[in-house]
C-alpha cells in the first residue's frame, strides 16, 4: 500500500499497549510542536486497559497513517475462536483487550496493513512494525529491552546510547549489508520500546520508542517527530511526561486488577521503573514451568500460580 503526502511534520507513534494517558499527553504535546500528520506503527490495544479509548482517539484523527502490530495480531486471532478455550492466566490482557473492545475497533483492526510506503514528494517513508534488520534472531544487544539495564550498569546519554546502537549495528557484516542492499529512503519502527535513530548513506532509520510503556529506564511516554525542511529532514525524539497515577487507579476502577492482578502489578512496575519487567517475568514463569515439564508457553494455570507467588522483583539488581 502506497499512501502520498506533501510538505508534512509527522509525528510518530508506535506501542501505546492501551495506554490512555500516555497517548493523550504526547498528541498534545505534538499539536503543539506543529506536526500536521500522525504515522502509527502499531500495538494499540493490549497490556493497559484502554483499549477502545486508544483506538477511538487514533480514528479520530483526520490525517492519521495506521499499520497493524504483533499485538493486535494477538486480539484478531481470537475472532471466531471457542471462548472456553481462554482459560490461561498468561494471555489475561488478551482477552481482556478482546472482550472490551467495541466491534467496530475490532473490525478496524483486521484489514490493517503490515507495510505501507508513503511517498512525500521525492522521498519515500517505509513503515513497519518491526525492523527485520534490528530484530534478528542473533541479537544486537543494544537493540532489546532486556539488555538495557545492563547497559546501564555504567549509565550513559541518550546521545551515547545512540552511538552504542548504532556501532553495534553496524559493525555486524550481516546488519551492514542487509542495510545496504535497502533503497534509499527513511524507514520507521517500532517494537522493541527504545527510541533510536540514525542516518547512514542516504537512508534514515527512526524507532520513535513506545508511547505507552518506554523500557530504556525512562517512564515518560516517547514519540518523533518527522519533519521537511526543503530537501532535508530532521528528527525529533520527544519525551513527554503524564500521570502515572492515573494509570494506576485506573486498574483498579476499570477491573483490570481484579481480572489480573499479576500482570497489573508486573505491568505497573515496568511503567513507573521504564524497565523490561515483563521479559525477567516471563523468564521467571520459564524456568518454573521447566520444574513441571513444561518448557512451552502458555504454561497450565498451575504452574502460573506457582511462579506469581514465587516471583519478588525487589531482588532483582541485574539481568
Amino acid at each position: 500500500m502506497v499512501v502520498t503526502e506533501m510538505g508534512s511534520t509527522y509525528a510518530i507513534f508506535s506501542d501505546i499497549h492501551g495506554n490512555i494517558h500516555a497517548l493523550e499527553a504526547a498528541l498534545a504535546d505534538a499539536a503543539s510542536q506543529g506536526a500536521d500528520r500522525y504515522i502509527f506503527l502499531g500495538d494499540y490495544v493490549h497490556l493497559f486497559p484502554w483499549g477502545n479509548e486508544v483506538m477511538n482517539t487514533i480514528r479520530a484523527l483526520s490525517s492519521a497513517v495506521v499499520i497493524r502490530g504483533n499485538g493486535d495480531g494477538y486480539i484478531t486471532d481470537l475472532h471466531g475462536t471457542a471462548k472456553d478455550e481462554w482459560g490461561y492466566e498468561q494471555f489475561k490482557p488478551i482477552y481482556w483487550a478482546y472482550h472490551t473492545l467495541s466491534d467496530s475497533n475490532i473490525e478496524y483492526l483486521f484489514p490493517l496493513p503490515e507495510q505501507i510506503e508513503i511517498n512525500d514528494g521525492s522521498d519515500t517513508i517505509y513503515l513497519t512494525h518491526a525492523s527485520d534488520i534490528f530484530f534478528r534472531s542473533q541479537k544486537i544487544a543494544p537493540f532489546h529491552s532486556s539488555h538495557y539495564p545492563s547497559l546501564m550498569e555504567e549509565p550513559f546519554s541518550y546521545p551515547q546510547y545512540l552511538e552504542i546502537a548504532r556501532h553495534a549495528a553496524l559493525s555486524r557484516p550481516d546488519v551492514l549489508a542487509d542495510i545496504q542492499a535497502l533503497p534509499n529512503g527513511i524507514y520507521l519502527f517500532g517494537h522493541n520500546h527504545l527510541p533510536f535513530h540514525m542516518e547512514y548513506e542516504d537512508k534514515l532509520f527512526v524507532n520513535p520508542g513506545s508511547c505507552g510503556v518506554s523500557l530504556d529506564m525512562d517512564s515518560t511516554a516517547a514519540y518523533a517527530l518527522l519533519a521537511r525542511n526543503h530537501s532535508q529532514w530532521t528528527i525529533t525524539q520527544r519525551r513527554v511526561e503524564y500521570d502515572l497515577a492515573l494509570v494506576k487507579d485506573g486498574f483498579h476502577t476499570s477491573g483490570f486488577y481484579e481480572y489480573s492482578p499479576v500482570w497489573s502489578d508486573v505491568m505497573y512496575t515496568q511503567l513507573k521503573t521504564g524497565r523490561d519487567y515483563m521479559a525477567l517475568f516471563l523468564r521467571h514463569l520459564y524456568e518454573v514451568g521447566s520444574q513441571f515439564g513444561q518448557t512451552d508457553f502458555p504454561v497450565s494455570n498451575e504452574v502460573w500460580d506457582i511462579a506469581a507467588k514465587s516471583w519478588d522483583s525487589s531482588k532483582l539488581k541485574g539481568d
